[in-house]
């Protein structure tokens, strides 16, 4: 047959908002190593005359591979505003129900083709106004934040780049703002390299023993690491951890009566 025997394919979102993300750590299958990724959930507001001309709302998933993965999981706020470039990819996903995987009569996995996008780039945009509120009530973002000069200004720029210097840790249910989920399964083993910048993996076992425990005991822990999110675009669940305080709402102090004959905090 004439012509080329070769294809082009490329796709481009722009005005994308994240619903949620979700980071798989690296790790290897039967052998062969696997990258980490990070999965984003995001908003997609199409115009058309659909809903009375309002147009029509969509979900789509998209992945950010290696360290491209890790800051996305380390950046993508709730709401936070992207624009991408991403590569098509097809590939056999099994199907499940209830969180269980569906099996043919004889036993063997039902599989179907499904349909993804790999980011090959990304413009992150505007944060989300609620989740900047969030930050602001909750004592994590000062209030004058995006002030040139002010004390909160230059607060807010260290905060961010200790956030950047966060690296996983397999026992800790969120990184960053994304859901950690530990791959398991036959032939799930350990990455051949431990990837710059990420902390030995501990066991699966233990890992999930101490996710039970805690979930079992939730004042010997953190209790709030379980707390359903109320919502989509709801802040990330709090973690006991060192930089969590970068992400998670924490509990505002009370303000401290001066002592007589001084005057009261100024900028608390």
């Amino acid at each position: 047959m004439p012509g080329s025997a070769r294809s082009l394919q490329n796709s481009f979102f722009g005005g994308l908002r994240v619903a949620s993300t979700t980071y798989f750590p690296a790790h290897s299958k039967n052998g062969v190593n696997v990258s980490q990724r990070c999965t984003i959930n995001a908003f997609m507001n199409i115009a058309s005359r659909a809903n009375n001309g309002e147009g029509r709302n969509d979900v789509i998933q998209l992945t950010a591979w290696g360290k491209l993965g890790d800051v996305c999981a380390k950046s993508m706020s709730p709401g936070k505003e992207f624009h991408c470039g991403a590569k098509l990819k097809t590939y056999e996903a099994r199907v499940f129900h209830n969180d269980q995987p569906i099996t043919a009569p004889d036993g063997t996995l039902i599989m179907v083709r499904k349909v993804g996008f790999s980011i090959t780039e990304l413009i992150f945009g505007e944060e989300s106004a609620k989740h900047i509120a969030n930050e602001i009530q909750s004592g994590i973002r000062p209030a004058d934040w995006n002030m040139a000069g002010s004390p909160g200004y230059g607060a807010w720029r260290e905060t961010l780049k200790r956030r950047n210097t966060l690296v996983f840790d397999a026992t800790l249910p969120v990184f960053g703002y994304a859901k950690v989920i530990l791959p398991q399964g036959p032939g799930i083993g350990a990455y051949a390299v431990q990837p710059v910048g990420m902390t030995a993996a501990a066991p699966a076992a233990a890992v999930e023993a101490a996710v039970v425990n805690a979930a079992l005991n939730p004042a010997a822990v953190n209790a709030s690491l379980f707390q359903p999110a109320a919502a989509v675009v709801a802040p990330v669940a709090p973690v006991a951890a060192p930089g969590a305080a970068l992400f998670a709402p924490v509990a505002p102090v009370a303000p401290v009566a001066p002592q007589a004959g001084f005057a009261g905090p100024v900028g608390v």
